[in-house]
Parts: structure tokens; sequence; C-alpha cells
């Protein structure tokens, strides 16, 4: 009997690394009574074998289940319905209680099975209809073409051309043009907005109140996005993309972030800057919301209240709920002809100069970051620069009798 439940446990662990496998964000689709959905089908890394389930369509109602994949055979899973969720006015995705008993497509159960890359399947109503469904990763993953430029001052350059054509009205750097453009939230592995919403928001926003001593309306629009920009700035992981009105604050991001981890990237060659248009807008939704069962990305205005570092930088937000935001943008202009985003890349030995050139413009580690924190940033830069000796005239000659202190009337010694 042991040696059964050992085998079944060297079972489950070996499906879950076969899972693990796959991208934790699939899209896909899902037919109804009412016809084809289209759905996503986001996982965390640190739960596996849960998944969130969700779908639109034109005419239909928007909805989600979130399901355990129970392991059946090395490549088959079943799906355990745990919660359901409804859309709401503002189109997003809650858990409902109780469950609306007249929404007869949360009468949910199903199997899907791994193929590659891809996870097929059907799923079956209270009636007992079988109807199909599938998941898979994008065929071809797009990438913008970045510029390559040889220098800080042709750098300078470019940003002129920005300012000059207003095409391109928001900037962010990395530290490495090999990085993702991609969320905080995403990059750490988590692809469900309805859990960072309802379980990691509540948590970091009681916790904000004791520090700040102020109260924030859970139901409030506005609270939330403050709330929300407040954890991205104090490094919390959230699905939210930083942005600035100047290239000048982004490229001081992106060659900051270059300087302070040179030792762990030594193969990195260039930082990246990426320009974004306000054209997104016109390809987002009308209301913004975390939660959208739908592919989703929009601008997000955030109130600097309780948050110098929000106007210090310039900031503004991009919302996402898609892990690969690049490949999704760059899908757009492919499908459009709209110019949605731009880069250029700029050697990391530029990096020195670039933060020089940046300090005497003044941007620094304490203007970006007011308080400590920034000083502190700002003298660790300070002392990365590599500047020549300094000549200084020779000494006058030291006299005879060494002097140890000096006496003043009224006052101690000081020493020398």
């Amino acid at each position: 009997m042991v040696k059964l439940r050992y085998q079944g446990y060297r079972r489950i662990q070996y499906k879950m690394r076969e899972i693990t496998q796959l991208p934790l964000q699939l899209y896909g689709s899902i037919s109804t009574e009412h016809g084809d959905a289209t759905a996503m089908l986001c996982r965390d890394a640190d739960r596996p074998l849960e998944a969130m389930i969700q779908w639109h369509g034109e005419g239909l109602q928007p909805g989600g289940v979130l399901v355990e994949l129970i392991p059946l055979t090395e490549q088959k899973y079943r799906l355990k319905p745990i919660r359901f969720y409804v859309a709401d006015n503002g189109g997003g995705l809650y858990a409902p209680t109780p469950l609306p008993d007249a929404e007869k497509l949360f009468k949910f159960n199903g199997n899907l099975e791994q193929k590659n890359n891809q996870l097929i399947g059907f799923w079956t109503d209270d009636t007992g209809r079988s109807k199909p469904m599938q998941f898979g990763a994008p065929a071809k993953l797009l990438k913008v073409k970045a510029k390559k430029l040889n220098s800080w001052n042709a750098f300078k350059i470019w940003a002129g051309e920005q300012r000059q054509n207003g095409q391109f009205e928001n900037f962010r750097g990395h530290g490495s043009n090999n990085f993702l453009l991609s969320s905080t939230l995403h990059r750490a592995g988590r692809s469900r907005l309805e859990r960072f919403c309802y379980e990691t928001m509540p948590t970091f926003r009681g916790l904000a109140e004791a520090i700040l001593d102020i109260r924030f309306a859970p139901n409030d629009a506005e609270d939330f996005s403050v709330v929300l920009g407040l954890a991205q700035h104090h490094g919390l992981p959230t699905p939210l993309l930083d942005w600035t009105a100047s290239p000048y604050v982004a490229a001081f991001f992106a060659f900051s972030d270059a300087l302070e981890n040179r030792q762990n990237r030594i193969n990195d060659t260039h930082v990246r800057i990426f320009g974004l248009s306000e054209e997104v807008t016109r390809h987002a939704p009308s209301q913004v919301t975390l939660t959208s069962p739908a592919v989703n990305v929009a601008y997000l205005a955030i109130s600097p209240r309780k948050n110098p570092r929000l106007l210090a930088q310039q900031g503004r937000f991009l919302v996402t709920n898609v892990a690969d935001l690049e490949a999704l943008l760059c899908g757009i202009e492919k499908n459009t002809g709209a110019r949605l985003l731009t880069a250029v890349d700029v050697p990391i030995k530029c990096a020195v100069e670039a933060l020089e050139d940046l300090y005497y413009m003044g941007l620094s580690g304490a203007t970006m970051f007011p308080g400590l924190d920034g000083i502190c940033r700002m003298m660790k830069h300070e002392m990365a620069y590599k500047r020549a000796p300094v000549e200084h005239p020779p000494l006058p000659e030291a006299p005879t009798e060494r002097l140890t202190s000096v006496k003043g009337k009224d006052a101690t010694d000081i020493a020398i």
C-alpha cells in the first residue's frame, strides 16, 4: 500500500512537470450553446494545477471559472470547478454569492489533453452536451525592431526628434535589451488577475493604511488606482508598466539599472528605451478593469496622492492582463498598420557619461526618488563615475613641531 501511494505521488509530480512546461497564459476558444467565445487560460507558477478559464464574445455573456487540473494520465487532466465568475457592470469578473442558477454555462466539468504546446478538450453542461475548447500559445511571438545607436549623443538626437514629431509621447527604459516588455506581475510568474485583485490587493491596502495612517475606500475606483500605483512604485509585482513623458527619465532608469547590475549581466551590451504612441488608447476598452475576461491593455490615470515619486518621474501607467505585451502591440501594428511602439538600443558602456549628463540636467536618484533612498542611490551612482584624478598644488613644508590641538577661550581641545 505504501508503494502504491509513493508511485501515485511520483506520477503527480511528473505530471506537474509536464504542465509547467506550458506557458502560464494560453489563448483559445470555447464553444457554447450561443456561439463560440474567445477564451484565455491563466495559471500562476506557485499553483500550476489551478487554472482560471475566462471567455467573452459578441452577443455572449462573459464569464470565468477557476478549475483544478486533476491529472488522469501523463497528458490528460480532469477539470474540477472551484469557483465561478460573472461580469459586473464594468465588464470585470467577480464571484457572486450565491451563484445564479440561471447561468447554465457554469454547470461546468470537462477534460483537457496536453498536445505539444496546446491544451485541447471539451466541457459538458448540465444537460450532458459536450462542447469543444482549446488553448495554445501564439504561433509566432512578434518583437519590436529596435534601432541601434552608437553613442549617448546619438540618443540625445533621437530624443529631440521625438519631441519634434510627437508621434511617441511615452517612454520606458530597460537596463538590458534582452528584457521582455512585460509587467512585474507576469515576470513574477503570476497570470491570474482575479487572484491579484481579490487576494493580493486587499492585503496590501490594509498594510498601506497602517503605514500611511490613511483610509482607502475598498470599492472606490480612484482609491484603488492610488493603492495600485503605490504598490507598483514600492516594489510589489503588479499588472502595471511604468512609462514617463520624458525620454531622458526613461534613459536614467535604463542606465542606472545597467550600472547597478553590471556584475550580474556581463554578457549584456545595450540598454533599450521604448517609445509608445497614444494610439494605444484607440485599441483599448472604454473602461479599464483589471479582471476583464478579454485581452486588455490601456493607459491608467493614477493620482500622485501619497506618491511623490509618480510626480517626480512624470509617470504614466499602462495596465494589461497580457504576459507578452510587446508581442500584442506588434501584432496590432501588423493587423492595423498603426505605429504603436518603437525602440532604440544604446551601448551600456555609455552609462557613466549618460548618468553624469543626466545629473547636470537635474535627473538623479535624489530627484527620481524623493527621500533618503534616492539620495543614497544618487551617491552610489557617483561612486561609480570614473573621473581622472585632480591635480593638487604642492603641500607646504611641514612645521618642525606637529600641532596636535587648538585651545580657544572657554573651549575644549580640538584634535587635528
